[in-house]
């Protein structure tokens, strides 16, 4: 790209737009200094820092202030051994050393580490911090030197305040002396060159011995240190003589340690401009709705809009809108023509396409539709706008042939992309497009992309009948008078110029006479152009408002798809948890079997007898059962357990989103924040329930906004007489602990305080597995073994006691 290009396309104008965003000056300069180019590699891999830098701007953080100050001169100055920054210099060093703590910290952030290319970047950031923190003991953000600097400066200025006190209370003894009432002119202490004196009339100093040091304007009054406090005056100056020393002493060490640090200082400046430019670059992007290029083997623009027209009708504020453009070659097409109206629109055209390159080769992001692709191109020209030039003697087409001649010598070599404005114009009609006709017939048979706009029909007819050129029609409202900025591409486009002509007020007979100047043939050519134009316009209209029905009906396909699915979901875990609900009455009616086979014994050894052989077999037979419908039903709850679902990172949660509970296995409602969004509060069923974010997954429902519901409890599973109580006889240790974890959450939604859990004596196993299990579990604040009096199972139940706030 010459310098030519770069202003025609205003390409520097686009990098001032993104360096508006900056926030300090090396940023600035770093996107500034940014060029494009041509290797894909080196293109692309400014893209993950960008792509980095805009899901930040997407995510609930935010990327510390990098407003610092350059340092460049700052660390020439103090590069030579014996150099001493001042105060302030030495405060933008430390700022800059700050600002470094800072980003670093961000970075080290767990948050922060899905943003790879950034972490890489940062990752060359050194914040010094024994230097930063002795800096921030010893400079005011003023570059004041503090008494914390040293404990040599913290006595000489403690000194020196004691001093001075002294030095006031005895000129304040000696104006209050009634003797010398008529030789003070005033009654107050003042310092004149840094010592300590009083005013004197003139006409009466030599009734006071003392060195005067100052007069006032009018010469009457003298301002004099008496003699009497010259001693302390000496030992004053001579206090803070060694103070300056010692601030001296304490700035060369600080700046030692600036020229010790020097490459790190450098190298955080270098990594910060980087991190201030890629993040107003993001800020750009995001601003304009702007995406990472895409690059291809050819050319496509879809949805293009020019960068400064979007921030030019921005600042405007009139509402006007940038029309997209959209742009592709057919294959083996080398050379589009466009042409229409001369009303801005083709130019508008090129200049799009244009920057639109040199932005995407640059690494930028690109205001255009996420399909649009990108190809690389070695050179880029343009010939665009009234290029008369004064100085050189140059009419219009002059300058325009001269500039055309530089590009075909030098577009030979490698992949270029020509773009050149009204082809052939400023001379003669016939000629300029003979000229015109030559000049792309030479670029197509090169490796040039040429893209040219023209209104004269000889150049529309040749383009026409060559196999690798093609003409476009910008498009035009001839009710407006307006391009409307889309492109036709396959067919020329008429000029209008005898309908612009009459619609801005062209006598009719001027137009009668140039009609009747004009051929029929070239007036019906004309005709059919239009007629064409208004026939494209009317399927184009016709293929928008087709696409904008698709849109609808995928978008209300895909809300179906996604309702199905959520039925699909609520379905199986209605079905699973039915099957959960049956094992449990299948388990309790296992355990009151059990009981009352425990009873009946009990009793009939009391009693001397035996139970009936043909109650054994009743109970062995619904034994049997209730194991085979336990199974089933165990079965069917573990086909219908919901699929695990990835738990939410912090960055994706936000107060009010619905979420699953897999401890609670239930939905809540997040209500808010706390512990720097490591937990949170949520809603269940009413109840409010902090937890760690780490606990949260995805919603197995639809998030559907819900008004305020009134407080539901949600009752245990369990049914009847055993509502505080649970039968956990007969099973092993890890069935029962599965069971009684679901039992004991809603025994906590239900608010109840005490529960029976039972587990009988056996060998011991169950009741010890449940003892230690209850040992770890928050919500339990306690537990023992039940008594005689307490439960008919005695030490065979174990009484469990629940926190409810």
């Amino acid at each position: 790209m010459n310098k030519h290009t770069s202003e025609v396309l205003e390409y520097s104008q686009l990098l001032e737009l993104i360096a508006g965003y900056v926030q300090s000056p090396a940023g600035r300069q770093v996107v500034l200094s940014s060029r494009p180019g041509t290797v894909l590699s080196e293109i692309q891999s400014r893209h993950g820092l960008y792509r980095d830098m805009l899901a930040l701007r997407e995510s609930a953080r935010s990327m510390p202030g990098l407003h610092v100050e350059d340092l460049s001169e700052i660390l020439q100055r103090v590069a030579p051994g014996d150099a001493v920054l001042p105060g302030e210099e030495l405060v933008a060093c430390r700022s800059q050393l700050e600002t470094v703590s800072a980003v670093r910290e961000f970075l080290q952030h767990r948050d922060s580490q899905e943003y790879t290319c950034l972490l890489r970047l940062g990752s060359g950031l050194n914040a010094c911090d024994d230097l930063r923190r002795r800096m921030q003991r010893s400079l005011e953000r003023d570059g004041t030197v503090l008494d914390s600097a040293s404990e040599e400066l913290r006595r000489l200025r403690s000194e020196i305040a004691t001093l001075e006190r002294r030095l006031q209370r005895s000129l304040e003894d000696l104006l209050k002396n009634s003797d010398l009432s008529e030789v003070i002119q005033e009654r107050f202490v003042t310092i004149r060159n840094g010592r300590y004196v009083i005013p004197v009339r003139r006409d009466a100093r030599s009734q006071l011995p003392g060195l005067i040091h100052d007069h006032s304007n009018s010469g009457q009054t003298v301002f004099l240190e008496p003699s009497i406090t010259l001693p302390m005056g000496n030992e004053l100056a001579s206090l803070r003589l060694e103070e300056r020393d010692e601030v001296r002493r304490i700035l060369a060490l600080l700046s030692e340690g600036v020229r010790n640090a020097l490459p790190d200082f450098q190298r955080n400046q270098h990594i910060l401009a980087e991190l201030d430019a890629a993040s107003a670059v993001a800020r750009w992007a995001s601003e304009f709705s702007c995406q990472l290029p895409t690059f291809g083997a050819r050319l496509k623009l879809s949805q293009a809009r020019h960068p400064l027209l979007l921030a030019q009708f921005r600042e405007e504020g009139a509402g006007r809108q940038v029309v997209p453009l959209n742009l592709e070659l057919p294959r083996n097409t080398r050379t589009l023509v466009i042409t229409g109206s001369n009303t801005g629109g083709k130019t508008v055209a090129l200049k799009t396409t244009g920057l639109l390159v040199l932005a995407a080769q640059s690494g930028f992001p690109v205001p255009a539709g996420a399909d649009s692709v990108f190809t690389i191109f070695e050179q880029v020209f343009a010939d665009i706008g009234d290029e008369q030039s004064l100085q050189a003697n140059l009419s219009t087409f002059s300058a325009h042939i001269r500039n055309i001649a530089e590009i075909l010598r030098r577009s030979r070599k490698g992949r270029t992309l020509v773009l050149l404005d009204e082809l052939g114009s400023g001379t003669d009609p016939l000629e300029g497009g003979a000229i015109a006709c030559g000049i792309l017939d030479e670029l197509s048979k090169g490796t040039c992309l040429t893209l040219a706009t023209t209104h004269l029909g000889m150049v529309k007819n040749y383009v026409h009948s060559h196999p690798d050129m093609m003409n476009a029609a910008v498009r035009f409202n001839v009710d407006t008078l307006q391009p409307e900025y889309a492109l036709d591409i396959g067919r020329p486009g008429a000029s209008h110029a005898m309908h612009i002509a009459k619609r801005l007020g062209m006598p009719g007979g001027v137009l009668q006479t140039a009609e009747g100047l004009l051929s029929g043939e070239q007036l019906r050519l004309e005709e059919v152009l239009a007629r064409m134009e208004t026939e494209q316009q009317k399927l184009s209209a016709r293929s928008a408002q087709a696409k904008k029905t698709r849109d609808e009906l995928l978008r209300d396909r895909e809300a179906l798809q996604q309702e199905l699915s959520t039925l699909r979901k609520e379905r199986k875990k209605l079905l699973h948890d039915a099957f959960l609900q049956a094992e449990s009455l299948v388990a309790n009616a296992r355990g009151e079997l059990e009981r009352s086979l425990a009873e009946i014994k009990k009793k009939g050894a009391a009693d001397k007898t035996e139970a009936p052989a043909a109650l054994e077999n009743a109970v062995r037979s619904t034994r049997t059962l209730l194991a085979q419908k336990e199974k089933n039903f165990a079965e069917g709850a573990r086909r219908t357990r919901p699929t695990p679902l990835r738990p939410l990172r912090s960055s994706e949660l936000r107060t009010g989103q619905k979420v699953w509970i897999e401890k609670l296995k239930t939905h809540g409602r997040i209500e808010n924040f706390f512990d720097g969004r490591e937990k949170v509060v949520v809603l269940v069923n009413g109840l409010p329930v902090s937890m760690k974010t780490e606990d949260l997954q995805g919603a197995l429902e639809a998030d559907v906004p819900e008004a305020a519901p009134a407080v539901k409890v949600t009752q245990p599973r369990f049914t009847g007489d055993t509502i505080h109580e649970i039968n956990l006889i007969g099973m092993r240790v890890d069935e029962a602990l599965e069971r009684l974890d679901r039992y004991l959450n809603d025994c906590m939604l239900a608010r109840l305080d005490e529960v029976r859990v039972v587990h009988g004596f056996g060998t011991g196993r169950l009741r010890q597995g449940i003892h230690q299990w209850l040992r770890h579990q928050p919500l339990v604040d306690g537990f023992y073994l039940g008594r005689d009096h307490e439960h008919p199972g005695g030490a065979g139940v174990t009484i469990v006691k629940l926190k409810i706030s």
